[in-house]
């Protein structure tokens, strides 16, 4: 059994290669040996290190792994539906695994599926069989005569087992386990429900599985219509969960499902055969099948008038694998290959005209440079006929997810008609925009879309594009052995993002020896000594800019910028990045919640001649300074002189003032 590299390691703790490197630095990573530059661990240490994350023994490993790897069991209850009579029965027998200590391995989780599937059986069709999951182990041992409706769930429920050996054996060690009882009910997924509470969530940090809780399933089938005879797909269908909430109009023999997951696959068969008793133990594993969506070759396929579901989101693909996308698909050229763009491009191959793909994606789709190459492919081949913002909707997932429709159109894309939700907040698009592959931003109305075109024109206006020195703030590696509570000799402020706000920044909470060297990243250190300088937060939803002549340390939560555009003055460039107006531009442009380099470059700043920005930094001086009597009242004067910079009409400055509201709590340190 061959030893693992430092990549192979960091794959399977769920952290980045430099973590990796710098854990082996600080000791917590101890290899075996290193061949040429390469460190090499056990499989054995591998193991063991997994372990004790995973029981929590080993804190000081857990504080920068990738956030996709969540150890220990977890109890979805926003799978299924509120209402639902199971949620009570599946997390007792979760309290019961964790009571009893059970391994929920490949003995263990199969049975449990099977004896829930039983119940489920029996109470949907209110006949045989009514025996338990150790009776019908028996059964499977020696066979019995069986009616055909049962003979017919028995081929489903077979593939679920196996090993029947170690189900019986693991039913005489737990009996208590198989006292559940469990109640039908139509288009709830309580087979998938239980597979997904009883699975490590590390387990499945590599394949991108996100299960979709029910309320947004149900908002994406709210969303369709599905005309008899239309054909629809679930190219990643998992346990079934999307097809079992196919309105009742929807036939069977329309419905087909894939996934690369036999167990998974297994559980859908079993849902579809309790929903529609009448289609044939054939016709299912006909239309539910096994296999690997994005490597079905083109004369295996078919097309699609309806193609929905929730795609893998950030699966791991080995380089080999990624090679062979790459020569596939126009979406994995780049350096990130991002799987839910791999579905998403496959879709739209596979629509017939006008037929519609509905996927809950990242929304860093919409907007991330990662994801211009599928942008791209929509912009080619169709138009997106709703997006709903989602938020967080997934389980100690913090991703924002949206809902997208994407019409195969096959002809120029077009906004006109596109339905857009974020919240209670809808509305319709009715013009025609110009649409870029480099971001899509589409939570603005028509008014404020035409305001936002006056705002970003270039007439008179400059930007940071080039004409700017960006820095990100220090990465220590290890705060709680570098940051001080207490100054000490040789230590010095350093600023969080948190201690940011418009114009000044509160005083720091925390200290600093500034040793480049023991830290695992740091900028050049002539960037943050620089005579002037803005700081601004990372992690926010709004622009906020702080003014700093004091060469003041930051860490990354606080990053920095020394605008280079010739004629203006930084303290007037503070004043308009901090104004109303670029927050409106902003929050308008980018739905997100880190201010990136490339959106701040993007931002107007108005000419203006010398005397003009002296009464600019005049008003915004007793702010910087923290001076001012009134702050509020300071403020807002500054923000009337930035209308007028950009010109805006009155009903202009109302739009910018309803839609895009100041929060007060980063606009004065202390307030």
């Amino acid at each position: 059994m061959t030893d693992l590299s430092l990549r192979e390691l960091c794959e399977e703790l769920s952290i980045s290669n430099a973590t990796g490197r710098n854990w082996i630095k600080l000791g917590k990573l101890l290899p075996s040996y290193t061949k040429g530059r390469t460190p090499y661990f056990t499989r054995e240490y591998v193991a063991a290190l997994k372990r004790e994350i995973r029981s929590e023994r080993n804190t000081a490993l857990k504080s920068r792994r990738n956030k996709k790897f969540v150890s220990g069991n977890f109890f979805y209850r926003s799978y299924l539906s509120p209402r639902s009579c199971n949620i009570g029965a599946v997390q007792k027998l979760m309290e019961a695994i964790r009571e009893e200590n059970v391994l929920a391995d490949s003995a263990a989780i199969p049975s449990l599926l099977a004896d829930c599937a039983l119940k489920l059986y029996a109470d949907r069709m209110g006949t045989e069989p009514g025996i338990s999951f150790v009776d019908y182990l028996q059964t499977c041992i020696r066979p019995v005569h069986m009616s055909d409706q049962w003979e017919n769930f028995n081929h489903h429920l077979h593939d679920l087992i196996p090993d029947i050996a170690a189900s019986v054996r693991f039913c005489q060690t737990h009996p208590a386990l198989f006292k559940t009882l469990y109640t039908y009910e139509e288009r709830e997924d309580i087979l998938g429900l239980l597979y997904i509470s009883c699975r490590h969530l590390g387990e499945r940090k590599n394949t991108g599985s996100y299960y979709t809780p029910s309320v947004i399933v149900r908002k994406l089938m709210d969303s369709l219509s599905f005309a008899p005879g239309r054909k629809i797909l679930d190219p990643c269908c998992g346990t079934g969960n999307f097809l079992l909430q196919l309105p009742d109009s929807v036939s069977f023999s329309d419905i087909y499902g894939n996934d690369i997951d036999a167990v998974s696959v297994a559980i859908a068969r079993l849902n579809l055969a309790l929903r529609y008793p009448e289609a044939s133990a054939e016709e299912i594993r006909a239309h539910i099948s096994v296999g690997d969506y994005l490597k079905e070759t083109e004369s295996g396929r078919r097309k699609f008038d309806h193609i929905i579901g929730n795609p893998p989101w950030g699966y791991t693909y080995s380089e080999e694998e990624r090679m062979q996308l790459s020569r596939r698909y126009a979406s994995a050229s780049g350096r990130n290959v991002e799987s839910c763009d791999l579905f998403l491009e496959q879709a739209l191959s596979d629509l017939t005209e006008n037929g519609c793909v509905s996927f809950v994606l990242p929304e860093a789709v919409l907007n991330v440079r990662s994801h211009t190459a599928i942008r791209k492919k929509i912009l080619e081949c169709g138009s997106i006929r709703s997006l709903e913002y989602l938020g967080n909707a997934f389980d100690q997932v913090q991703c924002p997810a949206v809902l997208l429709s994407v019409t195969h159109t096959g002809s120029r894309f077009s906004t006109v008609g596109m339905q857009v939700k974020d919240g209670e907040h809808s509305f319709e698009i009715l013009t025609e925009r110009a649409v870029s592959p480099n971001c899509f931003s589409f939570l603005i109305t028509d008014p404020e879309y035409q305001l936002l075109e006056k705002l970003k024109t270039p007439e008179d206006k400059c930007f940071l594009a080039d004409h700017a020195v960006f820095a990100l703030g220090i990465v220590t590696g290890n705060n709680r052995k570098y940051l001080l509570d207490e100054p000490v000799p040789g230590s010095e402020p350093v600023l969080r993002g948190s201690d940011i706000f418009r114009f000044r920044a509160a005083p720091a909470a925390q200290y600093l020896v500034f040793d480049p060297d023991c830290f695992q990243q740091t900028a050049p250190e002539e960037r943050y000594r620089a005579p002037e300088k803005l700081l601004y937060r990372f992690i926010c939803e709004e622009p906020v800019f702080a003014y700093d002549n004091a060469q003041t340390l930051s860490l990354n939560s606080c990053n920095l910028l020394i605008p280079q555009l010739d004629g203006l003055e930084i303290k007037y460039i503070l004043a308009v990045l901090n104004s109303s107006v670029t927050r409106f531009v902003y929050q308008k442009t980018f739905h997100s919640v880190k201010v990136l380099r490339s959106h701040i470059e993007s931002l107007p700043i108005p000419q203006a001649a010398e005397e003009e920005q002296h009464r600019i930094i005049e008003t915004a001086e007793p702010l910087i300074l923290g001076t001012a009597d009134d702050p509020e009242a300071q403020y807002l004067m500054l923000d009337e002189m930035i209308f007028d910079l950009f010109k805006l009409t009155e009903e202009e400055r109302l739009l910018i003032e309803d839609t895009a509201p100041a929060n007060p709590k980063l606009t004065f340190p202390g307030r």
